[in-house]
């Protein structure tokens, strides 16, 4: 082992027999242990995109490897001396060109599923942006609406105690009636 595991505070424990012996060496019987579960939350659009970055990395590979296959059996058709060979040369280089071919579309439909995924992701964040947008424009709404209600009590208050105390407790009581 290269690491000092003492930097760690852990000293190796010679039998290694589970976290138990791991854990007796250490005070208070406590033991190092790396939570490798806290990978965080999965994004099903991010591993998507993740798994079709690698198919295109790996399909390009590919497509090189066979057209270099396809180049060396056609150099091959041209150098053999017999008609066998010339025509094993040629069925080389015809299935290379249609594994090339084939990787060329399958290229293709990734494409077509990565600009899918991309528009799709975009339309769900615009209408999650928009029932946002909806949600805090209809709160402010409702505090404008409460606002200007309170404004117009208020003012209806100020109203009612001006003419009240204007009149006096006569005028009250004549309101009021018998």
């Amino acid at each position: 082992m290269d690491e000092d595991l003492a930097l760690f505070g852990v000293e190796p424990v010679a039998g290694y027999d589970g976290f138990e012996a791991c854990g007796a060496g250490l005070a208070g019987g406590a033991a190092v242990l790396l939570d490798t579960k806290a990978a965080g939350p999965c994004d099903p659009f991010l591993d998507m995109q993740a798994m079709l970055l690698e198919m295109t990395k790996e399909l390009r590979e590919r497509f090189q490897r066979f057209q270099s296959q396809k180049a060396r059996a056609e150099e091959d058709a041209d150098a053999a001396g017999d008609e066998a060979a010339r025509k094993l040369a040629q069925t080389d280089a015809k299935a290379a060109i249609e594994a090339v071919s084939l990787i060329v579309r399958t290229l293709e439909k990734i494409d077509s599923l990565q600009r899918t995924l991309i528009a799709e992701r975009i339309e769900a964040e615009a209408a999650a942006g928009v029932l946002e947008d909806e949600a805090a424009l209809a709160g402010e709404f409702d505090r404008l609406v409460e606002a200007r209600v309170k404004e117009r009590l208020d003012a209806a208050k100020q109203e009612w105690r001006r003419e009240d105390g204007s009149g006096g407790d006569a005028a009250a009581g004549a309101r009021a009636g018998p």
